[in-house]
Order: C-alpha cells, then sequence, then structure tokens
C-alpha cells in the first residue's frame, strides 16, 4: 500500500515506527524446534507470555529458535549471515507511555535515556565510548525507541564471535536491571531530552496532537504521546524514575531477539547465564485506565496550521475491538483488506495530475493499531482553497467503492502484483539482511501475529489469491468500513474561520452531506496498452573492446557507438539487480536564469511515464512486475535508475530504451510538478528546517543558484518546453554509461545491452566542463534569517571551506574529521551543556565543481543559546586545529568507520553508486575499491591534525543561524 498523505491515526502508527505498506501483513520470518524449545508440553509459570503463534493454526519458521526462561524472559534466536559477521540484537521491554500515570508523562522516555547514562559495567559517559572502541556507531549500531507499549533497545554487533556475544549480552543485562539513574545524570539528560522535544517540534507534530485529541477524545493514547509534558519532565526525579524501572522493567514484560551469524545452540547458555538471576523488585501495579472510546454518527474537526503548506482532508473510522488472535482465516481477512485498499489506491494515483483533481496526493488505509482498535481511513493533500472539492472526490471514491465494488481488471492487477511480491521474498529469502529480520520479528511481535518464513507465506497466501474475485474484495472492503460513524476531519492551511454564520466544523459538515447526494464512482473495465510498444532493435552493437579486472569481478564493454557497458556480478542480494544509466552533466549546468529546472525536470520526466503511455497507463502495463525505473538529476550526472529481478532484465533494458528513444513531457506532470512545489514551498518558509533547505547551500555557495531551493515565483516561471529543450539533447546526443550490479547472467545482459543501447544512433555530444561557473565559499561571512513561525527553536549552521571530492585520501581523512567533529559536539553540546539532541557535522566534497567542498557542524538549539552554541562550535574547531587528537579518540572514529565499510562491501549499492558508476570519466574509482579499507585503517593523528590546521581557520569560515521572529 502506498499512503502518501496522513493524518491522525496514521500519523500516530508512523509516530510509534508501525509502517503501513502493502506487505505489512506478509512480514515476519521464522522458529525451529530445540531442546528447551517453549510447547505446550513444556509450560511453566511463565506460559501466561506465550508467543503469538501458540494456540493458533499457524506453525512458525522453523529457522527461529523460540524459547522462555523460567523468570518469564522470552528469546528469539536466528541464525542469518547477511552481512557477514555481525548480529543484530534487541531487548523489548513491554512497557512504554501508556504504563505511565498522570503525574509521569514522558518517564518511559526519560529513562530510556537514562539506561546510558551509566550502569552496573559503565560508568556515566563511557557506554558510547565502549561501543565506538568495539566498532560500532552510537545512533546507527547502538540506539532505543519508546513507544506506547513497548521500550526498545538495540545492539547491532561488528563481529560474532562468543565474547563479543556474551559481552554484548551483558550490556543489555546492564540496561534491564543495573541502570544506575544517578540524580547528577538526571538532571544533565533532562536538558537533552527537552532538547529532543524542541527539536521534534513541528506544525506537523501540533497536528498530531490535535487530532487525536478528536480521534481519541476520552482514550489515554491522546494524553500519552512517548515524547512527554515539559511540565512532567522539569520536575521528574531520580526516585520517580527509579520507581517506574524497577515497576515494569520485570522480567516478564522482557523479550530478547537475536539475529546473525552465530549458532543458536551456543548462545542460550549465554542467556541463561546473564538473565536467569533477574526477578521483579516491585509488584506491577494495575495499568492506568484505556479510557472509553464510542464514536457515534458524522463528527467533524478542524485545525487550522498557518504554517502548514497544505490541506489534508480525510475520512475515517476509528473505534475498539477485542484482542485478536493470529490465524489464517484472520491472515486472509487481512490480505483481502489490503487488496481492496490497492484497488482505492490505484484509483486515486490514476487521478493525479489529471483535468478536475483538485488534490495533489491521497492515500487509503486500515489496520489494527495497539491490538485494541481499528481505524480506517481515506485522506488527500490539498491546496487550502480547494478543501471541499478533494473532500468530495475521495468520499465519492469511498462510497463508490463501498456500494459498486471492483472490476475484474481492478483485481487482476492487484492479485498479479501480490503473487509477484510473494514470489520474489521467497527468492531474496537467504540474504536478507539480519536487521531486517530482526525488525520483523519484533513488529510481528507487538502486533501479536504469527512469524511466518517467506516460503509459507507464499503456500498459504498463493491459493488465496488464485481464488480471488472483485465480490471477495467487496465484501472485505465493506467490512472494514460496516461501522455506521464517520470522522471528517479538515487539518492544515485552509482557513475556515472566516464566516460568523457557520464554524468550521459545520462547513465541513455540509460540505461531507452534499457530497454524499452525488454520484459515487463505479468501477469501470479498462484495457490498457501493452509494454513494450516500440519496434524491437534489430541491429546489435559493434563492440569497441571489452575488459575485465578479474580481482574485482568487473567487465567493461565500450560499444562503438559511445555507450560503456560496466557490470559486476554478485551474491549479496538474491534475484536483485541495480542500475544506472548515466549521461549528461546534471544540475551544475542548469541555466542561471532558471534556477529549479534540474528538479522541474526530474519531477516532470517521473510522473510523465514515457512518449507511448501515461505514468498511469505505464504503471498497469506492469502489473505483476518487479522492474521499475525512475529519472534523477544529480549534480554531475542525469540518470535514469533502475531495479529489477533476475528474470526480468529484457524487461528493464526495454524500459532504459524507451526512457532515451520515447521520453514523454505531459502537461499534467508539469502542472502536478509546479503545485507540488509550490505547497512544499511554502510550508518550508515557515520552518526553521526548511528554511535551510531553500537557502543554506546557496548562501554556502556564495548565492550560487544551482545550490538549494527557488522562491515559488522562479520555480513558476518555468515552463515545460524549458523542461524539453534542456533535457532533450542529453537524452539523444549524450555519452551513455550503463551499470550493472547484482544477480544476474552476464551473457544475457551483454546481449540486451549490445541491441538495446549498442544500436543506438553514435552519441556525439562532447562532455561540458562544470567550472565556467564556480561556486563561492562566503569565507568570513555570516546570516540571520528570521521565520515567521511559533516553533521555539533555532537552527545553527557552522561551515568550512575544504575542497573537492577526488583526492579521495583526503576525502576519507575529512570524513573521519567529521566524526570526531561530531563526537565532540556530542560531548560538549549534547552530554555537558545539555543544549541540543542530535547535533552533527560532515564534510560535503563536491564531485561537480573542482576546489569546492563543504565542512558543515548542524545544531537545532534554544534560540536564546544560539550565539553560544555558534561559539562551542568554533571552540572545537580550534581545538582540533590546535593540537593531534588523542589515539583513543582516533580509534574510536575508525573503528566503527571499518565497520561501516565492512558493511557496504558487502552491498549492490556501495559497487554500483561508489565504484562503477561514473568510472568512465573516473577511471581511478576502481581503484579507490581496492584501498577503501586499507587506507581508512591506516589514517593517523597528525593527518587529522593537518587538515583541521589548513582547514578550521577563523577566515576560512561562516556561519548561519536560522531562528524564529522574536
Amino acid at each position: 500500500m502506498n499512503i502518501k498523505t496522513d493524518s491522525g491515526i496514521s500519523r500516530l502508527i508512523r509516530l510509534t515506527g508501525i509502517y503501513l505498506v502493502l506487505i505489512g501483513i506478509l512480514t515476519g520470518f521464522t522458529v525451529s524446534p530445540f531442546t528447551g524449545f517453549w510447547t505446550p508440553q513444556n509450560l511453566n509459570a511463565a506460559s501466561v507470555r506465550s508467543w503469538p503463534h501458540y494456540g493458533t493454526d499457524l506453525t512458525p519458521d522453523p529457522s527461529i529458535i523460540f524459547g522462555i526462561l523460567p523468570n518469564g524472559i522470552r528469546y528469539a534466536l536466528m541464525e542469518n549471515h547477511t552481512p557477514k559477521d555481525r548480529v543484530s540484537m534487541h531487548l523489548m521491554i513491554q512497557a512504554g507511555s501508556l504504563n505511565e500515570t498522570d503525574s509521569e508523562r514522558g518517564i518511559a522516555h526519560f529513562l530510556e535515556h537514562m539506561v546510558f547514562c551509566g550502569s552496573t559495567h559503565f560508568k556515566p559517559g563511557e557506554i558510547v565510548k565502549y561501543f565506538q572502541t568495539i566498532g560500532m556507531d552510537f545512533g546507527p549500531d547502538a540506539n532505543a525507541h519508546t513507544g506506547f507499549e513497548e521500550t526498545v533497545y538495540d545492539l547491532n554487533l561488528p563481529s560474532a564471535d562468543t565474547k563479543s556475544i556474551a559481552d554484548a549480552l551483558m550490556v543489555l543485562s546492564d540496561f534491564a536491571t543495573g541502570a544506575l539513574l544517578l540524580p547528577s545524570e538526571v538532571n544533565r539528560e533532562r536538558n537533552v531530552i527537552l532538547a529532543e522535544k524542541r527539536t521534534r517540534d513541528s506544525s506537523a507534530f501540533r497536528t498530531l496532537q490535535a487530532t487525536l485529541h478528536f480521534e481519541f477524545p476520552n482514550v489515554l493514547i491522546s494524553k500519552r504521546l512517548p515524547i512527554g509534558e515539559e511540565s512532567d519532565l522539569i520536575r521528574m526525579s531520580h526516585e520517580d524514575l527509579k520507581r517506574f524501572y524497577e515497576t515494569w522493567y520485570s522480567p516478564d514484560h522482557m523479550t530478547l531477539i537475536m539475529v546473525g551469524a552465530f549458532e543458536p545452540r551456543t548462545v542460550i547458555p549465554l542467556i541463561n547465564e546473564q538473565f536467569r538471576g533477574l526477578a521483579p523488585r516491585r509488584p506491577a501495579p494495575a495499568l492506568p485506565d484505556m479510557g472509553v472510546l464510542d464514536h457515534q454518527g458524522l463528527k467533524s474537526f478542524y485545525h487550522y496550521e498557518s504554517e502548514s503548506g497544505k490541506t489534508t482532508v480525510s475520512i475515517g473510522i476509528i473505534e475498539p475491538i477485542l484482542p485478536i488472535k493470529d490465524s489464517f482465516d484472520q491472515m486472509k481477512s487481512r490480505l483481502h483488506e489490503k487488496l481492496a485498499n490497492q484497488i482505492i489506491q490505484n484509483r486515486l494515483d490514476a487521478k493525479l495530475g489529471k483535468t478536475g483533481t483538485p488534490f495533489t496526493s491521497a492515500g487509503i488505509g486500515s489496520e489494527i493499531f495497539l491490538n485494541r482498535f481499528r481505524y480506517a481511513e481515506i485522506n488527500a493533500a490539498t491546496d487550502p482553497e480547494n478543501w471541499e472539492s478533494s473532500l468530495t472526490l475521495i468520499e465519492q471514491n469511498l462510497r463508490g467503492a463501498l456500494e459498486n465494488g471492483f472490476s475484474a481488471s481492478e483485481t487482476d492487477r492487484v492479485r498479479k502484483d501480490f503473487l509477484t511480491l510473494l514470489d520474489n521474498q521467497v527468492q531474496k529469502t537467504s540474504t536478507r539482511n539480519s536487521s531486517d529480520i530482526a525488525k520483523t520479528i519484533m513488529d510481528q511481535t507487538g502486533d501479536n501475529r504469527v512469524i511466518l518464513s517467506p516460503e509459507q507465506q507464499k503456500n498459504l497466501l498463493e491459493p488465496v489469491l488464485l481464488e480471488l474475485t472483485p465480490d471477495i474484495l467487496h465484501q472485505a472492503f465493506q467490512r472494514v468500513w460496516e461501522s455506521s460513524h464517520r470522522l471528517i476531519q479538515v487539518t492544515g492551511n485552509a482557513d475556515l474561520r472566516v464566516s460568523e454564520f457557520m464554524s468550521p466544523e459545520s462547513r465541513i459538515l455540509s460540505a461531507f452531506q452534499r457530497s454524499q447526494k452525488t454520484e459515487a464512482i463505479r468501477p469501470v473495465e479498462e484495457t490498457f496498452k501493452a509494454f513494450p510498444y516500440l519496434e524491437t532493435p534489430v541491429d546489435s552493437g559493434i563492440i569497441q573492446a571489452h575488459d575485465e579486472l578479474a580481482d574485482l569481478g568487473v567487465i567493461r564493454v565500450q560499444f562503438e557507438n559511445g555507450v560503456t557497458l560496466n557490470l559486476k556480478k554478485t551474491g549479496f542480494k538474491k534475484n536483485q539487480v541495480k542500475a544506472n544509466l548515466i549521461f549528461g552533466s546534471g544540475s551544475s549546468m542548469e541555466p542561471a536564469d532558471k534556477p529549479g529546472l534540474s528538479l522541474l525536470t526530474t519531477n516532470v520526466i517521473n510522473e510523465s511515464g514515457v512518449g507511448g503511455l501515461t505514468r498511469d497507463e505505464l504503471e498497469h502495463s506492469l502489473a505483476g512486475k518487479s522492474t521499475r525505473m525512475s529519472f534523477m538529476a544529480s549534480e554531475d550526472r542525469f540518470a535514469y535508475q533502475a531495479e529489477s529481478v533476475s528474470s526480468e532484465l529484457l524487461l528493464m533494458f526495454q524500459l532504459l530504451n524507451t526512457g532515451l528513444v520515447d521520453p514523454a513531457f505531459r502537461n499534467e506532470a508539469f502542472s502536478l510538478a509546479t503545485e507540488r512545489y509550490r505547497q512544499q514551498y511554502q510550508q518550508y518558509i515557515r520552518s526553521v528546517d526548511g528554511m535551510a533547505r531553500i537557502h543554506a547551500k546557496k548562501f554556502f555557495s556564495g548565492g550560487d543558484p544551482r545550490f538549494g531551493l527557488p522562491n515559488d515565483d522562479q520555480f513558476a516561471s518555468l515552463t515545460l518546453n524549458d523542461v524539453k529543450s534542456w533535457i532533450t539533447p542529453y537524452l539523444k546526443e549524450a555519452p551513455l554509461e550503463l551499470s550493472i550490479v547484482g544477480d544476474f547472467d552476464v551473457d544475457q545482459v551483454l546481449r540486451l545491452a549490445s541491441r538495446y543501447l549498442g544500436s543506438l544512433p553514435k552519441r556525439h555530444m562532447e562532455q561540458t566542463s562544470h567550472a565556467f561557473r564556480q561556486p563561492m565559499f562566503p569565507a568570513g561571512q555570516s546570516a540571520t534569517l528570521s521565520v515567521d513561525t511559533a516553533i521555539p527553536k533555532s537552527l545553527i549552521m557552522a561551515a568550512y571551506k575544504t575542497d573537492d571530492f577526488w583526492n579521495i585520501k583526503r576525502t576519507r581523512r575529512l570524513s573521519i574529521l567529521g566524526d570526531v567533529f561530531s563526537d565532540r559536539l556530542r560531548e560538549q553540546v549534547r552530554e555537558k551543556l545539555g543544549a541540543a539532541y542530535s547535533p552533527a557535522a560532515f564534510n560535503h566534497p563536491s564531485r561537480a565543481y573542482a576546489g569546492y567542498g563543504v565542512f558543515q557542524a548542524m545544531v537545532h538549539v534554544n534560540p536564546s543559546d544560539a550565539q553560544k552554541i555558534v561559539d562551542e562550535i568554533h571552540a572545537i574547531a580550534e581545538k582540533l586545529s590546535a593540537a593531534p587528537i588523542s589515539g583513543n579518540e582516533l580509534k574510536r572514529a575508525i573503528d566503527p568507520a571499518i565497520t561501516r565499510i565492512k558493511d557496504m562491501l558487502q552491498t549492490n549499492e556501495y559497487w554500483l553508486n561508489s565504484v562503477l558508476t561514473g568510472s568512465v570519466s573516473h577511471p581511478v574509482q576502481l581503484e579507490w575499491s581496492r584501498t577503501l579499507q586499507s587506507d581508512y585503517a591506516a589514517i593517523t593523528r597528525s593527518e587529522l591534525f593537518r587538515l583541521a590546521k589548513t582547514y578550521f581557520k577563523p577566515d576560512n569560515s561562516a556561519f548561519m543561524i536560522i531562528q524564529p521572529n522574536p
């Protein structure tokens, strides 16, 4: 499912990490019998905490070992070797914000922070450094999150040896029962949490809060967002945290999930050693009363946000349900529900950009939330003046589906797509990523659903799909929406307060009731053009050169017509093929008087389909296929990016060929792109982060219009002819470089490339230099921008001019210098001052502009702290340029980088994007892959010191402060 806009409960589900996607009912992986496996035959005192598969007609997959310790701690273990030598570990605590009392709002999240601030085996400030010294990144590899019903601690180990696993289990045991919760650390971390709350504040978040009070007026959910309330956070004490910790962090609330390169039988004794001694420390009180939800009839809701760039309209239902035990019937019902929703989504997508369509995006979804509430919603994003017509259109679509159902062709389309999805999941089983598998196990466990393997999912659901009829989906859709109540909402920048005779809520109800009197949408049996529609090329290309780099597994073929083919066959992901077809000079060649043209071109091409088929017709013709293609413009090149599967290489080449030979530039795509940009721009100018998107890159490039974003008037002045006249010569004449990485047959690819690309007319456009217009870094300058916003936060960006990308040793060392700088920001600005939640620094070297790069630090702060934090950033830079870092500090930067590199080398994305793509112009990229790990490992303190002294000079710096209007 593709939900493109959301409101209320949809935002809430995304906030708590539950994502609505078409495969949501299928994701899940695996389970195996083993001595100690918890089954009905060996029930113990902890059996009250059974796994979701107990007592159902669904058999869990035998790749996971499920177990439960006598004290109630559950564990799920799965051996998996992608990526190599890594283990994804997670401790789930069944306690979140819904466990809080009225005076504890935010305490579950506060406690999540505190377990990292000192424990039995780690003094305050030591745990992050420990993670770094064993090659883990704090954030990507060691993190946590708090939801309504759970708090989860994540460790992604860089090594799968027994000692590493045992040490990690000790860390998780510390999290479970060993947190010190020192008063001094409580007071310090309080400021960090308040900074996080400030960072996350936005018009969208405020809309969410208001919407929840409408959707859950007397239910605890609307009063327990995990981030908490500032008044409670300020007065929260060591004693409060200790009480919550000892009450809810009890073994019967804990689940351990481990997926990775280990043998489960060897790990179970380690789990027993660390966790079997855990026992409840306080009796758990009754959970706070959830409240009563009882929506009746038609209800409307209105919330105005001047800082939003669009208006969202929605129609929904929310109703309480009894807890549901998973079963095959439930699984089948969820499948029918999702497919019915997808048909509506396809209908909505088909309307985008068409004459008379008032919205710029729309979506539909339904789900069980927290195993307590069923919700369904259809929504659309639009301009404020089009709120009523958008509401009418989604109401007509909803009512049309409920009354008239679906057509055979619509049903066949979603059936084909889902059958293909099932088949692809099975083929990719052996190379799934351990972290992805672990996340699925957590999500399925949290949703009380049985974890199945891809093969089981296919075996169970393929017959259901083959028996699918329009009537089955119609009945499923009617069941979802059978409730008699409707929640009608309008939120965003539509000001409906203008009438003194009618309230906004009354206007919304009247509009909905008028719509109900119009004719509903009826399903139509449509026949679509087929793809491919072009003649198959008769000739094959003439090969000019054929080279192989055996140590890299890379093949390069040059055709006489100016097309080059780079290939690397891999086994990193079964049944995955990725391709980049690049040409031209990208956004660096954007005309100075047409800022935004590259962005507009990207959106127009992607929304136009191809010459013979509209976007919707193309999507329909590709039903049941896995191959997709998109266009993009980066600073140094244009590209068609494609992703396919091993059996669809012909289709991939047909799409690439058609994109070059018969591109489309449709008026409806142009109109949709310009309207979406206008909405986006209106939102950006009302937030500090949005203003940074518009202005920061432009400021640090000396005002170069190719950087940042144009204002909406400039964007609106662009025409469809501007797009066509600019990109067409590149499509028709620029030399082509196609790079393909993945699971494919080399001989087949060579044949297809020769026919579909090598046979094209000779490509004779000369490569244009980027150097004729160079960006100029504003050394010694500063800028302060004010934003008309009610959100009390500022954004600090301090920058230093560095250099371009192509001296790779320098680029790599500046990257590590960015890690060191970020860590000092964390220690000084977050840990010591408590002034920010997630400060960061990084180097961005240009690939297009010689000599141009920007090293930048970014921090969200309280407006009153802005100048103080600018001074802190400059102080960090000054210290780095005054003395070398310590050996320990270097190790804490290098070791996580080496871990990232080891993972990266096992991905198709790295070999495609960093090695092969662009290697015709820069063949040195091939050599770089040989030295990547060894060169990072060889970085020295003195090298970083020299770079800091070279670049971190006051006269080489510039900074920008974006702040709310006083």
